[in-house]
């Protein structure tokens, strides 16, 4: 048997403790995250790793499945999120801030910020969006400035995920009219730097938060790429970091609209229709996995699947209340939550307006190509 034909059945009983941990995490998120200790959704989490930072390497080598064949992590993505799509945003390990550090670090910064994950678990940090202009990272405010005492950051950033338990994050920040990412530790300087945790609707994992930046001491050594190309700085760098995420996040959505599948299928409601939609998105999700795998990924069909996928948990779950009775839902905590939760894989990695321009554009310049 290859390593990426499996049977994902092997998850299931660590897949039983998010359903606890799923309703812990709705008002305490590391509570909750604390509550999921278990050794191979850990292994999960850290895909992606470079292996000699990898405190989980060894037990990835004996899973029945290789997940460095990306559409096999898709695969595993779309499982767990049947369980709980909170709960996988909530673990320690891989996150945007790596990809980028992978991407435009050089030895000594990879070495600096990969190195803590073989000590204690680690959480990350990507700020890019801001209150008043969210993802446009044209126009972004913050900026790194010269001062007497040296380099210093200045700036707020908003819907921020995972801040409020990491150690260490990138910033996303205009320095001398051209953007770059600066690598921040908080306890370098908790006095120049706020972390406000946000309420979420759903997705409560994700633990959103405001950064605000207020003069926050920066070394050269912390800016990211300058030696780079700049076909790999800016917002270049950002459009192919956000790019591989896309994929997961459609993941994700598709597993929580099948989870809600297989809730009504238990109540012998058996919506045909939907089955053969979900099926459909899952078959050309695989596809784009293997465009990933094959680096001959599109930017239009990676818009195109996340978009649909988004839509297609948020019409199936406004199926639920038509088709469940309301004492059913009296019951369920665990179903109210990520019904909640579908309607926020929207707002990960662009909504949709955004990919739908983006489909458009990319659908052309193919076509110009061809």
């Amino acid at each position: 048997m290859k390593k990426d034909e499996y049977n994902l059945n092997v998850l299931d009983n660590s897949l039983d403790t998010f359903h606890s941990a799923g309703l812990i995490i709705e008002d305490n998120v590391e509570e909750g995250v604390f509550h999921i200790k278990d050794d191979l959704l850990l292994t999960l989490s850290h895909t992606g790793l470079p292996d000699k930072y990898n405190p989980w390497r060894d037990h990835a080598a004996s899973l029945p499945f290789d997940m460095r064949h990306f559409p096999t992590y898709l695969r595993v993505v779309e499982y767990i999120s049947r369980a709980d799509a909170s709960c996988l945003l909530a673990l320690p390990g891989t996150s945007l801030a790596c990809r980028a550090m992978l991407l435009l670090g050089d030895d000594a910064q990879q070495d600096h910020f990969f190195s803590r994950f073989l000590t204690q678990p680690t959480w990350t940090f990507f700020a890019v969006s801001e209150p008043e202009v969210g993802s446009d990272a044209a126009s972004i405010t913050t900026r790194l400035d010269h001062a007497e005492q040296g380099l210093t950051l200045t700036g707020s950033k908003m819907f921020i995920g995972g801040a409020q338990m990491a150690s260490i994050g990138l910033a996303f920040a205009r320095h001398d009219d051209r953007p770059q990412l600066i690598m921040v530790e908080p306890k370098q300087a908790p006095e120049a730097i706020t972390v406000e945790p946000l309420a979420a609707y759903g997705l409560a994992g994700a633990g959103l938060s405001r950064i605000t930046f207020d003069a926050f001491p920066v070394q050269p050594e912390q800016i990211l790429g300058l030696t780079a190309s700049p076909l790999r700085q800016g917002i270049n760098a950002l459009t192919q970091v956000f790019e591989k995420h896309r994929p997961l996040v459609a993941a994700m959505a598709l597993g929580t609209a099948r989870g809600f599948l297989e809730a009504l299928a238990q109540e012998d409601i058996h919506e045909k229709d939907l089955w053969r939609q979900y099926h459909s998105l899952h078959t050309r999700l695989m596809e784009v996995g293997d465009h990933f795998h094959q680096a001959r990924s599109r930017v239009w069909q990676t818009s195109q699947i996340k978009r649909q996928a988004t839509a297609f948990v948020e019409r199936v779950a406004h199926r639920l209340p038509h088709l469940l009775p309301t004492e059913y839902w009296g019951n369920q905590p665990g179903l109210m939550k990520r019904y909640r939760d579908a309607f926020a894989f929207e707002y990960m990695e662009g909504t949709s307006n955004i990919h739908l321009l983006n489909g458009w554009c990319g659908f052309l310049a193919d076509k110009e190509k061809g």
